[in-house]
């Protein structure tokens, strides 16, 4: 299966680029289980499918993915990346609602709690943590798991540059309270 984004490096980034319009520095562990999230959530809810070609290791303090880890080691990269797709877009707006104000330390404790990653630290540290067992971990239990990543009748979120959440306006019509 071809996975939704062209690589992992343009879903760090919208991460990245989420949390400072919040105001938040995004700290590297809290990126990595970011990531894990994404990729666990997007299988259950999309059959398998990867959301990001990525490869997750198990360690001592939660998953891993090596390339975002060295490479992000001194930074975030100054790179371009493309706006994701509506649809990852929008699942990633759920997966943010969900998560993207959560601790790094609250993230491990659902990440610990989710089978998938204490079943391949088990195996040692740095075994990669399949897809499958992911998918079977996070298949059915997802609230960002309905079609486009929010909940049915749920309004995506609004942001300003400066971070700030705005409302949808449609010229004509009184905006919503």
């Amino acid at each position: 299966m071809v996975p939704a984004v062209r690589s992992t490096l343009d879903v760090a980034l919208w991460l990245m680029s989420r949390a400072e319009s919040a105001g938040e520095r995004l700290q590297p562990q809290k990126l990595q289980r970011l990531l894990y999230l994404a990729q666990a959530h997007y299988a259950g809810a999309h059959e398998g499918q990867k959301l990001m070609p990525a490869v997750f290791l198990a360690t001592e303090l939660g998953p891993l993915e090596p390339n975002v880890y060295y490479l992000f080691q001194q930074g975030p990269p100054k790179l371009v990346y493309p706006d994701p797709s509506p649809l990852v877009e929008e699942f990633l707006m759920g997966l943010w609602d969900r998560y993207g104000t959560r601790p790094a330390e609250d993230l491990l404790t659902t990440i610990a709690a989710d089978g998938s990653y204490a079943l391949a630290l088990k195996g040692g540290r740095n075994t990669e943590i399949n897809l499958e067992i992911l998918q079977a971990g996070y298949g059915g239990k997802s609230a960002v798991k309905v079609k486009g990543g929010v909940k049915p009748g749920a309004e995506p979120g609004y942001w300003t540059p400066e971070g700030k959440r705005a409302t949808k306006w449609i010229p004509g019509q009184a905006p919503r309270r």
